[in-house]
């Protein structure tokens, strides 16, 4: 019956969870999004930007800070939202903790023969350090609605030039922005980004630099 109601609505995969996670019930091709021009595995329980214009209003933000930088840091990547819309000449270390999302990653990645090193990774518990972020000339970060405080933290001990903060929450955002600019970062631009349609939330992409 549910592979046949499944058949009848076109439905790209139903997902079963009986306790140990969701476990794909009908999925008759495999299930894909595309992002940069690249398909990625789209695994259950994927996020994604709420909606293309704003995925794209955010890529465009980010590409614009991120500009002629070749070693790029990739933080909270997800399904490489931003890494992938980068293009090939530039080097991009991709941070996830999220398993499934970092492996669908690597291996698009891969195949699209691009420059990303996917790396599953807790970002709260392990953060990047100051030596680690000071090989790279851009850091885009994208972390959820907690923020990204123990990164941050590593941040503005180090020496990175140009960051490209993404937050759908303003007042992680705000809290961060603290402990950036008190470390000599100056808040260059903010681009404010309506998508969450019928609603007062709103995302935002900050450029700090030095």
């Amino acid at each position: 019956m549910l592979s046949e109601f499944a058949k009848n609505h076109a439905l790209a995969r139903l997902s079963l969870d009986e306790g140990y996670g969701p476990v794909p019930f009908w999925e008759p091709e495999p299930v894909t999004v595309t992002l940069g021009g690249v398909a990625v595995a789209y695994p259950p329980y994927g996020f994604l930007q709420a909606t293309r214009d704003g995925e794209a209003a955010l890529v465009a933000a980010v590409k614009e800070i991120i500009d002629d930088k070749l070693f790029i840091a990739d933080l909270f990547a997800g399904l490489g939202t931003f890494a992938l819309s980068l293009d090939n000449s530039k080097k991009i270390y991709a941070g996830e903790a999220d398993r499934e999302p970092v492996l669908a990653l690597k291996a698009a990645s891969g195949r699209a023969a691009r420059q990303i090193f996917a790396e599953h990774r807790d970002l709260y518990r392990r953060p990047l350090s100051p030596d680690e972020l000071n090989k790279f000339q851009a850091v885009i970060l994208d972390p959820p609605r907690a923020g990204a405080k123990e990164q941050v933290d590593n941040l503005a001990d180090s020496k990175v030039p140009n960051i490209a903060y993404v937050s759908c929450n303003p007042a992680s955002f705000a809290r961060d922005a603290k402990i950036l600019v008190g470390a000599g970062y100056t808040l260059a631009r903010i681009w404010p980004v309506g998508q969450f349609r019928w609603s007062t939330h709103i995302e935002l992409v900050g450029h700090f630099s030095r």
